[in-house]
């Protein structure tokens, strides 16, 4: 599954990687890239043919990493801006009779070269975050500052991965602290960060200053930090015997592997993702062995919610897709319901121009609206966990996973014997936490499984701990069936 996007009635194509079809809207489309996460570059490989704008880093990355034409990627520079040609075939022009799109790409503030792009055209002004992440720094950014005190944006395509009330996590700098905390609580142990490919690495650097030695990287990783232009030589390393603190991707992280390095060494493991609230209905929690940290590289509910009210668009596309939506929880369903209800009262000179000048979300028409949702997300903004509504939120890609969960697997069908159990007497409630677990414990094992598929080593091992996860599955299910447990 690709998290991309052709932009409606465009032909501008965003982290969307599929050739345009003969009989399509477009015959040909201009294709930008916002990052090099998986979810973004799914179709993007080294037979591609079209030229490719992107940032300088991202750039590099591409030609490192998916063995991209280097000849086919352009880069951009952050802030500029830049008037290319669309296709013949767009039937709008300009006062001129030209055809053009201005596009100024901006920093997305999610991992190192991601961006977003401003695109300014006959069509108006159609804002795409890609993946991002909000801070109130943005507020200063020129572009970004232009479109909130000039309101005309009218397209904002937004990273929803978080778009629930709710979905609240601390700063990354704040993460960073705490992630140093536990490592002075553990000043002997071996510690394996939890993380993805690009994303934490500004974490492990905060690492080695505090224990004053280089973190382990597997050699492909290395090759990346270089790129990104980390200081390597004075802070990786590539044999795991010279420092106790290793890299290790998220998906492989699991009890059954640290209960057997415990046994050679005491080990933990830092789990550097907020992706539990993608999936769970609890807070956050640590055991013995493993600890999570949320670090995130996206927006929480409550930065949503600041971003929509500093860019006041005048339309809110999702790029995330999920299946399953939450009527009334949504920062996103919020703000549209905001803007029926302001052009609603437009037409029957409801509102008064006092009233429209002062920012959208403190509104008296807002506030008789939504006033509990929208206003506790923005006060969770600094909360030091997280609070989750009940359910799950189905979504696409986990928040910081390198591994995509197959779609057949995102709604798990529960088994005849337990539709008709006299045992089952749950709530729905309860019922979707049992889905929402199962998910989980299915996603790691494919994981495993699509790492095996892509070893090329004859002597791998399928690294998992598949028969603990499987009975963990006859476990949630047994209670809905009459199948009793057997030793």
């Amino acid at each position: 599954m690709t998290n991309g996007k052709l932009l409606n009635g465009l032909p501008i194509a965003v982290d969307f990687w599929k050739l345009p079809p003969s009989n399509g809207l477009f015959k040909t489309y201009l294709y930008f890239l916002t990052h090099l996460h998986t979810d973004h570059t799914k179709g993007l490989t080294s037979t591609w043919t079209e030229t490719i704008y992107t940032s300088s880093l991202n750039r590099d990355l591409a030609i490192s990493m998916l063995k991209v034409n280097p000849e086919l990627i352009k880069p951009l520079e952050i802030g500029v801006s830049y008037k290319m040609s669309l296709p013949p075939e767009y039937g709008k022009s300009d006062e001129n009779g030209s055809r053009f799109v201005s596009v100024t790409p901006i920093d997305a503030n999610h991992i190192k070269g991601s961006v977003m792009y401003l695109f300014e055209g006959s069509f108006g002004r159609v804002l795409y975050t890609g993946d991002f992440r909000w801070c109130e720094s943005m507020i200063n950014d020129p572009v970004l500052k232009n479109l909130s005190e000039s309101k005309d944006l009218n397209v904002l395509y937004i990273d929803n991965t978080f778009e629930y009330i709710g979905n609240e996590f601390p700063t990354r700098e704040q993460c960073t602290l705490d992630v140093l905390k536990i490592m002075k609580n553990h000043p002997y142990h071996r510690i394996i960060f939890g993380c993805q490919t690009i994303g934490k690495e500004d974490v492990l650097l905060q690492a080695s200053l505090e224990r004053k030695e280089k973190v382990y990287v597997p050699e492909t990783i290395l090759k990346c930090y270089r790129l990104l232009g980390l200081p390597c030589e004075e802070i990786f390393t590539t044999d795991q015997a010279d420092s106790l603190l290793w890299f290790e991707k998220l998906n492989q992280i699991s009890q059954f592997d640290l209960k057997k390095k415990n046994s050679e060494i005491p080990t933990i493991a830092i789990k550097l993702t907020a992706s539990g609230l993608l999936y769970k209905s609890t807070k956050f929690k640590d055991d013995e062995l493993i600890f999570t940290v949320p670090y995130s590289n996206h927006s929480s509910a409550s930065e949503l919610a600041k971003c929509l009210d500093f860019l006041q668009p005048g339309l809110v596309e999702r790029i995330i897709r999920t299946n399953t939506q939450k009527p009334g929880l949504s920062i996103i369903d919020k703000f549209h319901s905001y803007l029926a209800t302001i052009k609603a009262a437009e037409m029957t000179d409801d509102i008064t121009s006092d009233s429209m000048e002062i920012s959208s979300f403190d509104s008296p028409v807002f506030k008789s609206q939504a006033p509990d949702y929208f206003y506790s997300a923005v006060s969770q903004l600094q909360s030091p966990m997280p609070i989750v509504p009940t359910g799950t939120e189905d979504t696409a890609l986990s928040e910081d996973m390198d591994e995509e969960l197959p779609p057949e697997l995102g709604s798990p069908r529960i088994p005849v014997a337990a539709q008709t159990s006299p045992l089952l007497t749950t709530t729905s409630g309860e019922l979707d936490e049992v889905v929402t677990e199962v998910n989980s414990i299915v996603f790691s094992i494919c994981s495993d499984l699509d790492q095996l598929g892509e070893e090329n080593n004859n002597d791998y091992t399928l690294y998992s701990d598949a028969f603990e996860k499987l009975m963990s599955l006859h476990k949630i299910y047994q209670p809905f069936t009459d199948i009793p447990m057997q030793n």
